[in-house]
C-alpha cells in the first residue's frame, strides 16, 4: 500500500474522531491514533485494535479521560491488509 493510500485511510478515519480544544487530551487521541494506525496498517491490525491501544495508553496517563469518537464506525470490522510490496519496502528500510 502506498503512503498516499495510507494517509487517505487515516484521514478518513480521523473524520470519526472529533477535534478537541488546543492542547486537549482529545487532540492527543487524534495524534496518537494517527501514529498507531499507520503502524497498525503495516502490521495488519484493524482500526478497532489501533483505537483501543491508543485509548488504553491515554487512560494510563489521564484516567478520567472520556474519549469522543463515532462508536458505530469503530464497531464495524475492517482490516486493511498491506500489499506485499509495501511490507518489503518497510522491511528494507528497517534492515
Amino acid at each position: 500500500m502506498k503512503r498516499a493510500e495510507v494517509n487517505e485511510i487515516i484521514k478518513q478515519e480521523l473524520g470519526y474522531i472529533p477535534k478537541g480544544s488546543k492542547g486537549s487530551v482529545q487532540n492527543r487521541l487524534r495524534f496518537r491514533y494517527s501514529a498507531f494506525r499507520r503502524k497498525g496498517i503495516a502490521n495488519g491490525k484493524s482500526r478497532q485494535e489501533c483505537l483501543k491501544e491508543t485509548v488504553d495508553l491515554l487512560k494510563e496517563a489521564y484516567p478520567r479521560f472520556e474519549p469522543e469518537f463515532d462508536k458505530s464506525f469503530f464497531a464495524t470490522s475492517t482490516q486493511h491488509s498491506p500489499s506485499r510490496g509495501f511490507l518489503r519496502r518497510i522491511l528494507r528500510i528497517r534492515g
